[in-house]
């Protein structure tokens, strides 16, 4: 019947495929719909980000990146998968703390009988909702030591739960902790670099095992990624991740102008991915736009609309 092709298709994109990054790795663990990541800024680049940590995306990438930030801003992005669902994110971060909410929305999908009638129907929807706090030992006191200053911790707690049908419908918590370092060359350049950070995020760290109502358990899958980037001249920002048992990403952003910044990407999970990106801000506001190229897979497309409300 039509809503049983449709399901296993639903069934699909919330396990195995629904991360996107490749069909060699097995993404069945619990939560894959936050393999999408959050924003197209880190999207573009490749979904190297945890060294870089300076904007909203640090709520997810890195958390301990909040403790660096100077404003308060707001980040939406959204894009459609593979024609069928809505997959997007609201995040809401200001220095040290953030907030946000992941969602994946297949629809409505009828259920019609052998007869071709529509007997009713039902969705598949997830909802994650994160909230992150970070911390510099700065912050905690520690100034006479220029080194230790600029080390930041980070946590961030998961709500993650599912809405279909009955036996499918559950929830589960987890808990992330991260470490962030961030340096500028203030006032004495080594060459060409004026800034560096390192990352290090550990993720499911804590768990609460998601139930569903059938009684069958999901734990979290542990994983551990180390991120690292370059800022050269002001202009040109490189990064590099590495997600131990997935693979690793490379990004590379320059700004030829400061409002304008031009972004390329490189993930090697299994499969080879190539992205691009474009950012234009103007005033206030964020304009991010990426497009990822998959061996196998039809492109994805992400824009993100950022807001700073305070400066």
């Amino acid at each position: 019947m039509l809503w049983r092709r449709r399901w296993w298709l639903i069934m699909i994109l919330g396990g195995s495929s629904l991360s996107f990054p490749c069909l060699a790795v097995s993404y069945t663990n619990v939560a894959a719909v936050l393999d999408l990541g959050m924003g197209a800024r880190p999207l573009a680049l490749g979904g190297a980000f945890v060294g870089l940590a300076d904007d909203s995306n640090a709520l997810f990438f890195n958390p301990a990146g909040l403790a660096g930030l100077t404003s308060v801003s707001s980040l939406s992005s959204g894009e459609v998968r593979l024609g069928y669902g809505l997959a997007g994110q609201i995040a809401v971060t200001l220095p040290h703390l953030g907030l946000g909410l992941h969602f994946f929305n297949f629809g409505d999908v009828p259920q019609i009988d052998e007869q071709g009638n529509v007997t009713g129907s039902f969705s598949y929807r997830t909802y994650t909702v994160v909230a992150g706090a970070g911390v510099s030992l700065a912050d905690l006191g520690l100034h006479s030591i220029p080194i230790l200053r600029d080390v930041g911790f980070g946590i961030k707690a998961k709500f993650y739960t599912v809405r279909t049908l009955e036996p499918g419908s559950g929830s589960g918590w987890a808990f992330d902790f991260s470490l962030f370092y961030r340096a500028a060359s203030k006032g004495t350049k080594i060459g060409p670099l004026t800034a560096f950070g390192l990352g290090m995020i550990m993720e499911n760290v804590v768990e609460i095992p998601t139930k569903y109502r059938s009684g069958h358990e999901e734990h979290w899958s542990l994983a551990i990624t180390f991120g690292l980037s370059a800022t050269l001249l002001d202009s040109w920002i490189l990064l590099a991740d590495f997600a131990a048992g997935k693979g690793g990403r490379l990004g590379l952003e320059w700004y030829p102008a400061s409002a304008l910044a031009v972004r390329f990407g490189l993930r090697g999970e299994g499969a080879l991915m190539t992205s691009f990106g474009l950012g234009v801000r103007f005033g206030l506001f964020t304009l991010d736009y990426a497009l990822v190229m998959h061996p196998h897979l039809a492109s994805q497309h992400r824009i993100s609309f950022g807001l700073d409300l305070v400066r």
